[in-house]
């Protein structure tokens, strides 16, 4: 039973059109305008077919063949980051679409059901997976309130003026009911080198990296540049630009597929011709395994502490966010590849640098990822892009999978 790989090009193509920043990636920010589309391209082909589409109070999408009751999920998420790609996420959505077509063209009955995760990239309130959590009780009322944009409006906010969550009626129960699940997939592109550089054409994910982020703030003697002579200066700057090498030096000598990131730097009061008072940076930290994670964590934290104290500036350390490696089923992962071997698909088990919904749910039921492999690894950027028969094979690759797995 074959997909139709020409029909999921053009959904995803049509789909990267509906963008904030024509011409400048994709930016398609959750509770938005764009992503109003999005999900109106969604209700369109559902109709089409008799799907029966749901929206929950956080903004997450069930659709359903008309038979269904969802035993198997599948799905990714339709938001981006700012002058994104075209094809994170939204690629996972549209196969699953594409997998649910497949079946009704054929006449073929499937218990499976496509998820749209709300709010995955965090690009509006800063939390990643937010719907996911919600979804898994890891967020509840409160966080209604506490997560805010850039403007300070709440998620409660851009909830109601979206119409899915009513006022006044913020003690509903976000969680997902788990007991007729039996199991989560998601395909997506891989966001790494890996699987380009060495030739691959399906990636199995074993586990998702756990994760660590350090805010860290230097704070020293803010004055002229001019007026101030080298010698004596008690400048953040300079020990955030020490940190920046040490920290790179660490996750290198922690080996073991371990990185560190500095992701976001903000210095204070930010003009050229002044020296800074304080230098805020954030440091992300993650790998497959949860105690090597956290020993590199202290090791950097205790470097940024030392650089401190030579260059006689303050240092202050905030745990900003914190995440367990998460794996998959075992099953699963076994059932993907036994499937890939009678294919005569060239595949490999792989960890998953990046987070996704699905490892939310995995201690939920039985999960799964499938990776097909990004260009060159580039990702979250314009120039985002796989080969279209690697896009045709993976979302074949997943129909096929739930096929099998009886």
């Amino acid at each position: 039973m074959k997909i139709n790989g020409q029909r999921l090009i053009d959904d995803l193509k049509n789909l990267r059109e509906i963008t904030a920043t024509p011409g400048q990636g994709v930016t398609r920010f959750s509770y938005t305008e764009e992503d109003r589309r999005a999900r109106d391209y969604l209700a369109r082909v559902a109709d089409v077919y008799g799907f029966r589409m749901e929206t929950d109070a956080i903004g997450n999408i069930r659709i359903y063949p008309p038979e269904s009751k969802g035993s198997t999920i599948i799905g990714s998420h339709i938001d981006t980051v700012r002058n994104g790609g075209w094809l994170d996420g939204i690629y996972g959505v549209m196969s699953g679409m594409e997998a649910l077509r497949a079946f009704a063209d054929h006449g073929a009955q499937t218990d499976a059901a496509l998820m749209v995760y709300a709010e995955e990239e965090g690009s509006v309130f800063g939390s990643t997976m937010t719907g996911s959590k919600f979804l898994t009780g890891k967020y509840g009322k409160a966080d209604l309130t506490t997560l805010k944009d850039e403007q300070g409006a709440t998620l409660k906010e851009h909830l109601e003026t979206c119409g899915y969550l009513s006022a006044g009626n913020d003690n509903t129960d976000f969680r997902m009911d788990f007991s007729s699940v039996r199991c989560a997939l998601e395909l997506h592109i891989e966001q790494g080198p890996v699987m380009d550089a060495e030739g691959l054409q399906i990636g199995i994910v074993d586990t998702v990296f756990g994760m660590h982020v350090l805010e860290i703030t230097y704070s020293g003697l803010g004055n002229h540049a001019g007026a101030s002579p080298m010698i004596g200066r008690r400048n953040p700057m300079s020990a955030f630009g020490e940190a920046a090498v040490v920290i790179e030096k660490a996750a290198l000598e922690a080996g073991h597929g371990v990185v560190a990131t500095i992701g976001k730097v903000v210095a204070s009061p930010g003009g050229s011709n002044v020296i800074p008072d304080s230098v805020r940076f954030t440091v992300d930290i993650r790998s497959n395994d949860d105690a090597r994670t956290n020993e590199t964590v202290e090791t950097i934290r205790s470097l940024a502490k030392e650089i401190a104290s030579r260059r006689n500036i303050d240092c202050t350390i905030r745990d900003a966010a914190d995440s367990s490696a998460i794996p998959f089923s075992r099953n699963v992962i076994d059932r993907m590849a036994e499937l890939a071997e009678e294919q005569g698909i060239n595949y490999r088990v792989m960890d998953s640098g990046a987070v996704h919904d699905t490892a939310m749910l995995a201690p939920y039921t039985e999960a799964g990822m499938i990776f097909v492999p990004s260009i060159n690894g580039r990702s979250h950027v314009p120039e985002e892009n796989t080969r279209e028969e690697d896009l045709i094979r993976g979302a074949q690759f997943l129909k096929d999978f739930i096929e099998a797995f009886k």
